[in-house]
């Protein structure tokens, strides 16, 4: 390009631009009126808002609900179809209360019988600890009834 075909493209380029800031409309014109509902963005920012909301009340509510269900049996019948109703019955207690203290007052009576006959001398700890009851140490001969199978028979064994 030649200086004088350069300088002619220049002119006609600010002629363009000069012709563009002088005859261009007011801006009132040009910029969109901004109405509450017009413009698709809000639209989509209004739908977003909406399903937040709706998952965050979900996530708020979905354990006051189940609370709900699973203590209310009038609830339950009245609101949850039988077909979706999976609860079990309670079971029994196998034992009451005063048979379980029974059960914990013979155990520590008969606890405190083996102490009198002298069960837990420190000997018959010390074979306690590294023995599996009901298993002779003699008749065990790959170790599977030592309760730590990888201590040997002279280590000390620690309390923790």
């Amino acid at each position: 390009m030649t200086p004088g075909e350069r300088e002619a493209a220049m002119r006609e380029a600010d002629a363009k631009m000069r012709e563009y800031h002088l005859n261009r409309p007011p801006i009132e014109l040009v910029k969109p009126k901004k109405s509450k509902w017009g413009n698709p963005r809000d639209d989509q920012t209004f739908i977003q808002a909406a399903i937040v909301v709706s998952f965050v009340t979900a996530f708020l509510i979905t354990p006051l609900l189940g609370r709900k269900i699973a203590t209310d049996e009038e609830f339950r019948k009245k609101y949850i179809p039988a077909w979706y109703d999976y609860t079990i019955e309670r079971p029994e207690s196998a034992w009451t209360r005063e048979e379980l203290h029974e059960q914990l007052v013979q155990v520590q009576r008969e606890l405190h019988e083996r102490a009198i006959r002298g069960d837990f001398e420190p000997e018959k700890l010390d074979k306690m600890r590294r023995h599996f009851g009901g298993v002779d140490p003699g008749d065990d001969p790959h170790g599977w009834g030592k309760l730590h199978p990888g201590v040997d028979d002279d280590e000390d064994i620690e309390d923790d």
